[in-house]
């Protein structure tokens, strides 16, 4: 069945990639395939990295995956070196998975920048390898339900719209990953599976984690399907690689004999169930299933495929061809036209007409310029016993076991150093709000070339990859900004000079009251340093000891 059922395999994988380019998603046509879900810790990446037998995904905090990843596994036993292509880039192999990791990631952001959350628009990559068997998944973004960062307060409800979208249809097979060491009654994959596929037909059940329950319990009943949560294609257990294996970069295959070694010598598994669990044992029974899936799902496909290629076949005959080379540049220069124009209206400033019903993205980067990124620099300078606590301290160990008269210039230098270092993060920060309203632009102007998809597609992918590495430079152009200031304390800028002149030529006013009978041997400096809270206040330094009041009678 193997090799047929490869073959199989491989006429869907063809189906997929001929129909996508042309538009035509598998909502219209309903292509047999697996659709892989979970939360955002049941494991689900490293399941499929297990499979895969690379590490290729994107990592890290909140949502990473946030379109849909179409992965076709083909096995190739002529080759020696594992590759991935990309649908969107063929002819291209990836032989660095690192690179093919960091292609999706950029390939996400071309499509839906992070503050829009999700795209239902899915990424096609194909892994040769002679170690993997025929197998096509699709990996869907991971359940969650809280908003990080700026994406949508719905990012819950958007996410779990697009898993029903996906897994209602009759002929999508569900993988449900759930962590073992949680209550199968609280698992959201297994509850979005249960909405769609009651009686458990169409759900194959993957329990991770087996290796961090609590001591004395295991999944044995769940695994042999007596358990109150039943699937008729039955439960599988697996172990991941713990995140420190993933950060000491454990090897994959070294994980695997580790998780075979825990299922023979487990007391609960032991040889009898070892046999049925696992990663490899997992490939095989997918890669069974999916093939008898779509033998019988299959034939009833062609009339639907072929009434849909006598639609496209009427649209082409409306098209005259072949195009003449002045056709293509005249299409070429009207795409190119009309996105730039659709770019200086979405900016604004330069179009004569503008929208009078929404905000355009140009006055949105006007408002995080001048005001968000603002009021972020004000609140880091709130806390006014913080910046006191820090001068304090920068005194004292600038005098260490001498006792001094005046600020050091060491206390000063460290004191704004510090000051300035907060900039670095709010400032990368509003690089990225920037670079996400450009991408929604762009995004936006490349929409309106409706009629040529693959024209479409290449303005996209040339434009999101310069907004990308202009995010790059601009984020290295604000760590060299931060790092040139903290480098050097320009003491003879003239508004510093300006600054200086000033409090010299006003009197020092009398804070007997404040400072009592020791005000005549105190030094006291006029500071108009933290102006951005519109008050003047007075420097006291007594010793080790700065301390500053406000002035009351102006």
């Amino acid at each position: 069945m193997s090799q047929l059922g490869g073959e199989l395999i491989k006429v869907v994988n063809e189906l997929q990639d001929k129909l996508n380019p042309l538009g035509i998603e598998n909502s219209i046509i309903d292509l047999p395939q697996i659709a892989v879900i979970g939360g955002q810790s049941s494991g689900k990446s490293s399941v499929l990295e297990s499979i895969v037998g690379k590490d290729f995904l994107p990592r890290g905090s909140g949502i990473v995956t946030r379109r849909p990843l179409v992965l076709q596994l083909i096995n190739d036993s002529d080759i020696d070196r594992s590759f991935g292509e990309f649908l969107h880039s063929p002819g291209k192999r990836f032989y660095d998975f690192n690179d093919i990791r960091d292609e999706i990631t950029a390939e996400t952001d071309r499509e839906v920048p992070e503050s829009k959350g999700i795209s239902a628009k899915p990424i096609n990559l194909k892994i040769y390898s002679p170690d993997v068997l025929d197998l096509t998944l699709v990996d869907l973004p991971g359940m969650t339900r809280v908003a990080v960062g700026n994406q949508p307060k719905d990012i819950e409800k958007l996410i779990e719209n697009m898993i029903l979208e996906y897994i209602s249809k009759d002929n999508c097979l569900i993988l449900a990953v759930t962590a073992a060491n949680q209550d199968l009654a609280t698992s959201d994959a297994l509850k979005l599976a249960k909405e769609v596929d009651p009686s458990g037909e169409r759900t194959i059940g993957v329990l991770t984690k087996l290796d961090l329950m609590d001591a004395g319990t295991n999944a044995r009943d769940i695994l042999n399907g007596r358990h109150e949560i039943h699937l008729k294609r039955d439960f599988i257990g697996v172990i991941n690689r713990s995140q420190k294996d993933i950060d000491d970069n454990k090897d994959i295959r070294k994980a695997l004999s580790d998780e075979r070694r825990f299922f023979m010598e487990h007391p609960a598994y032991g040889p009898d169930m070892a046999d049925k669990m696992g990663i490899r044992y997992l490939q095989e029974y997918l890669q069974t299933e999916l093939s008898n899936h779509i033998f019988k799902r299959l034939p009833p496909l062609k009339p639907k495929i072929q009434n849909k290629l006598e639609e496209l076949n009427k649209k082409l005959e409306t098209i005259e061809f072949p195009l003449e080379d002045s056709d293509k540049e005249k299409i070429l220069a009207e795409a190119y036209e009309k996105m730039r124009s659709s770019f200086d209206a979405g900016v604004g400033g330069k179009a004569w007409l503008v929208s009078t019903e929404k905000l355009n993205g140009g006055t949105k980067i006007n408002s995080l310029m001048n005001d968000t990124y603002a009021k972020e620099v004000n609140k880091m300078f709130y806390d006014d016993n913080r910046i006191r606590r820090e001068i304090g301290v920068a005194i004292k160990n600038a005098f260490g076991t001498r006792i001094g008269v005046f600020v050091p210039d060491t206390a000063f230098i460290s004191v704004v150093a510090n000051q300035i270092e907060l900039f670095r993060k709010i400032s990368l920060d509003c690089v990225d709000w920037v670079t996400d309203e450009i991408v929604i632009i762009v995004t936006e102007c490349v929409a309106d070339i409706e009629r040529y998809p693959q024209l479409r597609a290449v303005f996209s992918k040339f434009a999101l990859d310069f907004v990308r590495e202009s995010n790059k430079k601009c984020k290295s152009f604000v760590e060299h900004l931060v790092e040139s200031e903290k480098s050097y304390m320009n003491t003879i800028n003239e508004d510093f000079i300006k600054m200086i002149g000033n409090t010299a030529s006003r009197p020092i006013p009398d804070i007997q009251s404040i400072m009592s009978e020791k005000a005549s041997k105190q030094s006291a400096v006029k500071s108009d340093w933290i102006k951005y809270k519109k008050d003047e206040y007075w420097f006291v330094l007594n010793d080790t000891t700065l301390s500053w009041y406000k002035n009351e009678t102006q």
